[in-house]
């Protein structure tokens, strides 16, 4: 008996349930933000919460990706490198993906530096950080004989360790701000604003940033590019 259609529509009912779910009034919810607004003392209300009243899941969250990275290292060990990597020479992808790489790290800026002023944060600077070194390796892949196995180690060392001291430094602001410890608050809606949450988002965003760059580093180094 094949089970598949009813395995799917499991997932869809429960996918879909939430929707079912009465949303609380806004009367509700303004007090709720106003009381967000007023402890984290940002505008952008995501960051607060993921960097201040959750700040134990995303200190869990930033471990587990750095978990994620190590394993990738550890899965990637037992292999050997690619001699060659097949890379794209079509000069308009190439231009393309240099002005895509300028764009997304010129956004994981302005996202790290002012992500607790409006939509951005961490992750998704450190996303946009990601991306843009991994169109820079893309268009570097296909350009010139690779670089040697004792340069890619000691660059891959030197990205890890700066990577586990953001993580590092990352944890210890996170441990402060959870003991009250807090930076001053600043005026509200200035880069200076927030205590530490500015400044764990810079670190979330760096840390993320070298993370996706050595995983997709490695992944190109060992499996190729196409």
């Amino acid at each position: 008996m094949n089970l598949r259609p009813l395995h799917l529509l499991a997932a869809g009912v429960v996918a879909l349930a939430p929707l079912l779910q009465t949303l609380p009034a806004p009367a509700s919810n303004g007090a709720l933000i106003a009381a967000l607004s007023e402890q984290t003392r940002v505008p952008n209300l995501v960051s607060g919460v993921l960097l201040y009243t959750r700040l134990y899941d995303t200190v869990a969250e930033v471990v587990v990706f750095t978990l994620a990275s190590m394993g990738v290292v550890w899965m990637l060990s037992a292999e050997r490198p690619q001699a060659s990597i097949h890379g794209l020479d079509d000069p308009a992808v190439l231009v393309l993906c240099r002005l895509g790489a300028t764009v997304a790290a010129l956004l994981a800026v302005e996202l790290a530096l002012r992500g607790h002023l409006s939509p951005g944060g961490g992750f998704a600077a450190g996303v946009s950080g990601g991306t843009a070194l991994a169109l820079l390796l893309i268009v570097r892949s296909g350009q010139g004989p690779l670089p040697s196995e004792e340069v890619s180690h000691r660059n891959l060392m030197r990205t890890e360790l700066i990577e586990k001291l953001a993580v590092l430094l990352f944890i210890a602001l996170a441990f402060l701000s959870l003991e009250g410890l807090n930076l001053p608050d600043g005026s509200f809606g200035a880069v200076e604003s927030g205590g530490w949450i500015p400044l764990l988002n810079a670190l979330m965003g760096m840390k993320v940033t070298l993370g996706s760059w050595t995983m997709v580093q490695l992944f190109i180094r060992y499996r190729g590019l196409l």
